[in-house]
């Protein structure tokens, strides 16, 4: 049966403090939580008119709990991409032996700065496509299933963001 939109609201007052508790402890930050929950309500609200949900309540829990899983997962990609980037710039720009001049060290780390700067501005979706395929070495079928996206969808985010980071490092 599809569930009318007092149900969904009812099961929300009901149940989002105890989800929001839950969320809380796996995320560690209560406004991460708040947010995860009421983008589960967000979503819940337009499958549960589109389609039969058995056990409304379980759906719910489940697809915040899905939710969280993959802020975790940006946050750490996120991590990895910040502690990849300082391992690069601290390391010192040797290539078969021989060291590079100072121009040329200079010339690197104003294209990595744009880059990363080119980073920091994409859409949160597309950098974390991006960080998952590049610095994780996700392939965009897994992208695809992990963040429920269409490959065309994951194309279409990895073009934007490689797009963006060749724009920013190119026309020295």
């Amino acid at each position: 049966m599809k569930h009318k939109s007092a149900d969904i609201i009812d099961l929300y007052n009901d149940a989002s403090p105890e989800l929001r508790r839950i969320l809380n402890r796996k995320l560690g930050n209560i406004h991460e939580a708040e947010e995860v929950a009421h983008d589960a309500f967000e979503k819940l609200c337009k499958i549960a008119q589109r389609q039969d949900i058995e056990d409304l309540r379980k759906y719910f829990f489940t697809m915040a709990n899905r939710m969280a899983l993959n802020v975790l997962r940006r946050r750490n990609l996120e991590r990895d991409y910040v502690l990849n980037q300082e391992n690069l710039q601290k390391s010192d720009f040797q290539v078969n032996g021989s060291s590079f001049d100072p121009e040329t060290i200079a010339k690197a780390n104003e294209k990595l700065r744009r880059a990363k700067q080119a980073m920091i501005m994409l859409p949160p979706k597309t950098r974390h496509v991006f960080l998952m395929h590049r610095f994780q070495d996700f392939t965009y079928s897994e992208i695809a299933e992990q963040l429920n996206l269409s490959i065309k969808s994951v194309e279409y985010h990895m073009n934007r963001a490689l797009n963006a980071v060749i724009s920013a490092t190119c026309g020295d």
